[in-house]
């Protein structure tokens, strides 16, 4: 594939977010006709597409995790306490440690008790979150120049990676990285081969559990990273009770589809941020509409069934165009004469 082939590609996958938000401004051209609203729609798309990052590994390997959001809360808190004794890097590194640990454990229940991942997810969700609220009170208490009984704040020097265009030039960086990994390490071809078929996997010498293990630290890293793009743009983190926080991982998940759905035309980490990019610029729209919260996931839903059934419907009228152009070519075909003896 030529650079002008690829330009083209990428040209036609952001013609979906663009078409989108111009039904939008259609709609609504006084809220979202400006260059806030375009920056805010973009800058929403950034922490869930470096979460979709994280998840893209466990769920092309068959693994559904609904503990993402838990896990992350507890990092962010971890890299507020880190980052209030040890500054920016002390927020970074212990975010990517408590993120790694957590991973290491719930992997590790998973390869242990040989139960379904969603099962375990939500059961580590449950204890994450009671976890986290406990910690940010206990921080409350000791810290209460960083920590509140509902959360704890962000260092100042560090939030600025929240705003734009610190964000976009971090999620560029993110992006560079998870594309280089998914492409050129054994555990993310391994993760592929996995979620295809795990017999053929056995068959080629490839332990699935040790792959989808490996699939739950590697997706840590970068769930600690949009840990802590997160707490810096909200200024801080705060906890989540009665399974608040599973809702963090369906955009994400429904982005790395869509990502999946056009791969065939740009990468996975272009397609899952044009994935965010269509969710950011839907739901920015039900809201300058004013329309009901239910709203969205109808358009959601339908959106992503659209999007996903794009590819099968191209197949159809490609389909459809060759046997046209077949029996066109069968109706002009000269018949046959005979010759005489």
């Amino acid at each position: 594939m030529n650079m002008k082939t690829k330009i083209m590609n990428i040209v036609k996958a952001f013609m979906v977010p663009v078409v989108l938000y111009l039904i939008v401004l259609l709609l609504a051209p006084g809220r979202v006709g400006n260059l806030d609203s375009i920056t805010s729609m973009l800058t929403l798309a950034v922490v869930p597409t470096v979460i979709a990052y994280g998840v893209h590994f466990g769920f092309t390997s068959g693994i559904i995790d609904f503990s993402v959001g838990s896990r992350m809360t507890l990092a962010g808190i971890f890299g507020c306490i880190c980052g209030c004794f040890f500054g920016p890097i002390g927020m970074i590194l212990g975010s990517v440690l408590a993120s790694l640990l957590l991973a290491a454990i719930i992997g590790g229940l998973f390869a242990l008790l040989k139960i379904p991942s969603f099962v375990i997810s939500l059961g580590s969700l449950m204890v994450f979150e009671v976890i986290g609220e406990h910690l940010t009170k206990y921080c409350a208490g000791v810290l209460p120049e960083v920590a509140t009984y509902q959360y704890l704040k962000a260092p100042g020097n560090m939030q600025f990676l929240g705003k734009a265009p610190y964000n976009f030039l971090v999620l560029i960086v993110i992006a560079v990285i998870f594309e280089l990994v998914n492409t050129r390490t054994k555990i993310a071809n391994q993760a592929r081969v996995v979620g295809s078929d795990e017999l053929i996997a056995r068959n080629v010498g490839i332990e699935p559990m040790k792959v989808k293990f490996g699939t739950f630290i590697l997706g840590s890293i970068f769930l600690a990273l949009a840990a802590v793009v997160s707490t810096c743009y909200s200024s801080a983190v705060g906890y989540a009770a009665n399974m608040g926080s599973m809702a963090t991982v369906f955009k994400p998940m429904m982005a790395v589809i869509i990502g999946m759905s056009l791969g065939r035309i740009v990468r996975s980490c272009v397609g899952i941020f044009i994935g965010n990019l269509c969710l950011s610029v839907i739901f920015t729209g039900i809201i300058a509409l004013g329309w009901p919260d239910n709203l969205q996931n109808i358009f959601l839903g339908l959106f992503l069934v659209g999007v996903l059934g794009l590819p099968t419907i191209q197949r159809t009228i490609a389909g459809f165009k060759r046997r046209s152009a077949a029996r066109k070519a069968h109706t002009n075909m000269p018949s046959a004469t005979g010759t005489k003896m």
